[in-house]
């Protein structure tokens, strides 16, 4: 089994995001952070990226893996100038700072994005699906699926990272609130249960399960909207871009 040593289950967890090394400048390890190859952006796991190497196609990749709603949870460094940080903050990224921070200030403003995050709203919705945090039920078209606490909070922490799978381990540590994976079932057989009660409302196939095990609560499919947030977020990243080229030639001549 994996374990995780007490002191590390509480301590706050972060994912590096590009597909480079993380230089250690950016190291929230050094800062008591726990590193998670497997999380994803989420309101208990902070995501990480570095702007400084990102060219336009790099941050289209970026936008594409990144739905608005995790967005919230991913802090951005090595921006340099404050328009293109304040570009980044209006397409929904939780903080953006610049390539001068210190670690300090860096740990300081992921903690203070993870308890932003922290401040949940009571209800939320996937298509016509509703999650309310204070009942700890779900709705269907206002048909309650009647969860026990288990699967509502298997439903609630997938829908913080919606169409992004989430690994057993993860679940097992932010649900069950465990330190290790058990040589048990127990995820397979409370998502078994879940699956099937939101299939009586309605909502079957919902829940995916991913070849590593994972599972991923999938957004319904209605009307394609276009992704306006993207495209902006596109079009200042292509601006960032040719800023950067255009000052690197200027210092080459």
């Amino acid at each position: 089994m994996t374990y995780l040593g007490k002191s590390e289950c509480h301590a706050p967890r972060f994912r590096w995001l590009a597909p480079d090394t993380m230089p250690e400048r950016l190291d929230l390890q050094r800062c008591g952070w726990i590193l998670d190859p497997e999380g994803v952006p989420a309101t208990n796991c902070v995501g990480l990226i570095d702007a400084a190497d990102l060219d336009s196609v790099g941050w289209m990749q970026v936008l594409s893996q990144l739905v608005p709603e995790a967005r919230r949870c991913v802090l951005v460094a090595g921006v340099s100038e404050a328009h293109d940080r304040t570009s980044l903050l209006q397409i929904g990224f939780g903080d953006v700072v610049s390539e001068r921070i210190g670690i300090e200030e860096l740990g300081a403003r992921a903690t203070r994005l993870a308890q932003f995050n922290e401040w949940l709203p009571r209800t939320r919705r996937v298509g016509r699906l509703t999650l309310d945090l204070l009942a700890r039920e779900a709705f269907g078209d206002n048909k309650p699926l009647n969860l026990n606490p288990r699967e509502f909070a298997l439903i609630w922490r997938l829908a913080d990272s919606i169409d992004q799978f989430v690994s057993k381990q993860a679940l097992i540590y932010d649900v069950w609130r465990m330190g290790f994976v058990p040589e048990t079932n127990s995820v397979a057989v409370h998502m078994s249960r879940l699956r099937r009660k939101l299939a009586f409302v309605g909502f079957a196939g919902i829940i995916e399960t991913s070849p590593s095990g994972g599972y991923r609560l999938r957004l319904p499919e209605e009307a394609p909207q276009p992704d306006r947030t993207s495209d902006r977020g596109l079009a200042s990243m292509e601006v960032l871009s040719a800023r950067r080229e255009a000052k690197a030639t200027s210092l080459a001549h």
